[in-house]
């Protein structure tokens, strides 16, 4: 227990019984009874009753981020922190007006300011905003890049160091051919201050689904998902390309699970004759690879068991009675259930895999994106 003055006058009950009453509070509440003295400001502002907090309270929490249309958000609300409930615990405003979350991964949320084009990773606990330099690579710029090039920004920690690290994948054109160029920069590092060219990656690749696990980059080729969105028959090349953002090299290509792709015409048109859409996606579950394939009539998801002989199970077959649009899971709950997001359905779902049936969670309707909240509540703000 942090230590406290011993003068200090806290209540009639022993400190460490305090302690304890205080552990079972939820964060939200924690959060106000910080005003109450200076010493219980102290004591519930300690970064090792922090972490004994979120130990006894391992409930899952989810980061919405509010949209720029959502006409009730006027109170300068960026990003809202809930539980399954719906309950929002945390409130997050935005560091400077026009300020909009593109992406949200681990505790930071990836801003872009559309004033002045700028971007930042916003630290959700702390409020610390890392900003992202400038320009690029010098090799690129003497190459001709320049902002005109589309640019997608992927966010990794590395597992060892907790250092933050950025893949800037940059779409080129000149003389009417595209190319891939790759950048990465160190985040708030003054001896890596800038942005550092990298090798191209080694086939097209798709910036649409991707996603970091434990500091390696996950993406997918193109001509795979080009492939399979449009029920053409796959090639046995390696689906996955994957990025080492510690060594800050390619790595291994990784075959993707074993698909059967149909060819039957009739199970390529719904029941009004429109080409059904294959989905093909990465996601993160758990910290585990998962490719999510469907409808085909289920939306199977696949789990990388062995990454070395790259061995899959498909985990969970789930199916709509209407499918249009894609889905993500977020998170396998502590009894099996799955946490889902639909993007034609206004509700997150939790999937139960012993009946087979959907339940609504969170209402997401003035909300986007949406990821796991991976965070301190008792972090204290800017």
């Amino acid at each position: 227990m942090p230590s406290l003055p011993t003068s200090s006058n806290i209540g009639a009950l022993p400190l460490d019984a305090v302690y304890e009453i205080l552990l079972c509070l939820p964060a939200k509440l924690l959060c106000r009874l910080r005003a109450v003295c200076r010493p219980w400001r102290a004591l519930l502002s300690d970064p090792q009753f922090a972490l004994a907090h979120a130990a006894r309270h391992p409930e899952p929490l989810i980061a919405l981020a509010v949209a720029p249309y959502a006409g009730n958000k006027g109170d300068g609300v960026i990003v809202d922190i809930m539980d399954l409930s719906g309950q929002i615990v945390k409130r997050v405003r935005r560091v400077q007006r026009n300020d909009r979350v593109i992406s949200m991964e681990l505790d930071l949320a990836f801003v872009k300011n559309v004033n002045n084009d700028s971007y930042k990773f916003l630290n959700l606990a702390t409020g610390v905003a890392h900003h992202l330099p400038d320009g690029f690579a010098e090799e690129h710029v003497a190459f001709g890049v320049n902002r005109d090039s589309d640019s997608v920004f992927i966010l990794g920690q590395l597992p060892n160091t907790g250092e933050y690290k950025v893949l800037k994948l940059i779409h080129h054109v000149s003389n009417n051919l595209s190319s891939q160029l790759a950048e990465v920069c160190t985040l708030n590092s003054s001896s890596h201050s800038g942005w550092r060219r990298m090798e191209k990656p080694v086939d097209q690749i798709t910036s649409s689904t991707r996603l970091v696990i434990d500091g390696i980059v996950y993406l997918l080729r193109v001509d795979t998902v080009l492939s399979i969105t449009f029920n053409a028959r796959v090639t046995e090349k390696d689906m996955i390309i994957t990025f080492d953002l510690n060594t800050e090299a390619w790595g291994p290509c990784i075959q993707g699970p074993s698909i059967n792709f149909s060819i039957d015409p009739v199970e390529m048109l719904d029941n009004n004759g429109i080409p059904i859409i294959k989905q093909f996606s990465l996601a993160n579950l758990n910290g585990s690879l998962c490719v999510v394939h469907g409808p085909a009539p289920y939306m199977d998801f696949w789990i990388l068991t062995d990454f070395d002989k790259g061995v899959w199970v498909k985990q969970y077959s789930m199916q709509f009675e209407q499918y249009g649009c894609p889905v993500h899971p977020l998170l396998v709950l502590g009894d099996g259930r799955v946490l889902i997001h639909k993007i034609d359905n206004r509700f997150l779902q939790i999937y139960d895999p012993s009946t087979k049936n959907f339940i609504n969670s969170v209402d997401w309707t003035h909300y986007s994106p949406i990821s796991m909240y991976a965070g301190n509540l008792l972090s204290l703000d800017r």
